[in-house]
């Protein structure tokens, strides 16, 4: 019997994904629970799970495919069972009508790419703040092209030499006008490989590659640099690796959170000493809590004094939540993700805890669902278990805030002009300028502080 496997809807917002990479191909035996393939939502990575066994019978999208959740992207059968053209097209006139439904261009089926008509030329869409979107797109692609390599100038008889001498010029750093490439830049180089035994294999490929031989030591027991060594060096301006589909989520809000957030910064010295101690109580109780656990507790404690802290972006209004969700930064192999603990202004410090713990287990088995890492108010990022002392961190698209937390160190404090040692940590804040001013943050940051030196309300 011929089974369809739909793509998934993960969350109540979730209203597409796109196909990242399939894990399968078609022919291949899986069993319930193998991963077909991973998709992109606009804010993660995620693995999607096969629901029975079979043979896979027909992927109907291609890498790069954006479709709606509930169509149906792949079926899967017995050995004998075969899927007709009428299967096909019913199910991709089912994502049409899905992709009709929620406003949005239907995906095409695995096939070859038409040339598309020449745009017409829109008005590029304004955001609710006066910026054009496009502006962020062409600033983006402004900075890819800087990041790429830029053409090596040189004289023409730098290029002569170079050429007779198989000597790289982007290897050379040029001392002529403008940082030009000159004759006497090739020929000094040349110099420095006069000490140097190179096999003529050897001193071909490096040219070809652009290797520097100078650099090199050679492997044979006469001190002669061959082809195996050149071949073994590696690649000029460093090793090139395609970024995880995670990473590049990543990459893509940061960067749109940097070029659309004024983000300010609010930096305090927090006494943690009572917090060590709390939290040794409460472990010798039975509560094991982590410092992270604490921290969010606080927060939510702090947004219910400061609620004018607890808002967001809506429809060109600010928007003041009753819920406090807090996400916490979880790094995780390909990247990092933020899922949320909501509802935290009702929980105890036990039912976040509990929490906190599933959701990391989650994150680092890729079992997030969106209702997992959506909907965050402040996320609370902490380097302290790496001995960063504070962190400047970027604020999630959609949240208000986002919180730094460095280690905890004992330190030299006045107090009652005495010196005495404490602990302490470093926190940061920073928030979106445009939903409130340094005074809201101040006053909320000050509460966070208190609660965390005299923390007994937060047990």
């Amino acid at each position: 019997m011929i089974r369809e496997v739909v793509m998934p809807k993960l969350g109540q917002t979730m209203e597409e994904a796109t196909v990242e990479a399939w894990r399968i191909s078609e022919g291949d035996t899986v069993r319930k629970g193998d991963i077909l393939l991973e998709i992109n939502t606009d804010k993660a990575a995620l693995e999607v799970e096969c629901f029975y066994p079979g043979v896979v019978k027909k992927l109907l999208y291609a890498k790069g495919d954006t479709v709606p959740c509930n169509a149906v992207i792949a079926f899967i059968g017995e050995p004998a069972d075969a899927v007709t053209g009428e299967m096909v097209e019913r199910a991709l006139a089912g994502a049409k009508a899905l992709a009709a439904a929620k406003g949005a261009a239907a995906p095409a089926v695995i096939a070859p790419t038409p040339v598309p008509a020449p745009p017409v030329a829109q008005p590029a869409p304004i955001s609710d703040f006066g910026f054009r979107i496009s502006d962020f797109n062409q600033q983006s692609a402004i900075s890819n092209q800087q990041s790429a390599p830029s053409r090596t100038f040189s004289s023409p008889r730098a290029r002569r030499t170079a050429s007779g001498k198989r000597i790289p010029l982007q290897l050379l750093r040029g001392s002529g006008p403008s940082g030009r490439i000159v004759e006497a830049d090739v020929l000094a180089y040349a110099a420095r490989l006069d000490g140097i035994r190179i096999s003529p294999t050897a001193l071909e490929i490096a040219y070809q590659r652009g290797v520097d031989l100078t650099r090199i030591k050679p492997s044979s027991p006469g001190g002669r640099i061959m082809k195996a060594d050149v071949e073994a060096a590696p690649p000029p301006g460093g090793r090139r690796v395609a970024p995880t589909p995670m990473r590049r989520v990543v990459a893509q809000r940061m960067a749109l959170s940097k070029a659309t957030i004024p983000h300010f910064y609010l930096t305090l010295d927090v006494d943690m000493t009572a917090l060590i101690e709390l939290r040794r109580e409460l472990a010798a109780g039975g509560l094991k809590v982590s410092f992270n656990d604490l921290i969010i507790r606080a927060c939510a404690l702090a947004f219910a004094a400061n609620p004018d802290m607890n808002c967001a972006w809506a429809d060109g209004a600010l928007l003041y939540r009753h819920e406090v969700n807090v996400g916490l930064a979880v790094g995780i192999e390909g990247g990092l993700i933020v899922p949320v603990v909501r509802n935290c202004e009702s929980k105890s410090l036990a039912d976040i805890a509990r929490d906190t713990e599933a959701l990391i287990a989650k994150a680092r088995n890729k079992r997030l669902t969106p209702d997992d890492y959506e909907g965050g108010c402040i996320t609370v990022s902490n380097l302290g278990m790496f001995g960063v002392d504070s962190v400047l961190p970027i604020i999630n698209p959609g949240e208000v805030a986002i919180l730094g937390v460095g280690r905890i160190a004992k330190r030299p404090v006045v107090i009652d002009d005495g010196i005495a040692i404490r602990q302490l940590a470093t926190l940061v804040l920073a928030c979106d300028h445009r939903l409130v001013d340094g005074v809201i943050a101040a006053k909320f940051f000050q509460k966070l502080k208190s609660l965390l030196e005299a923390p007994k309300p937060l047990a």
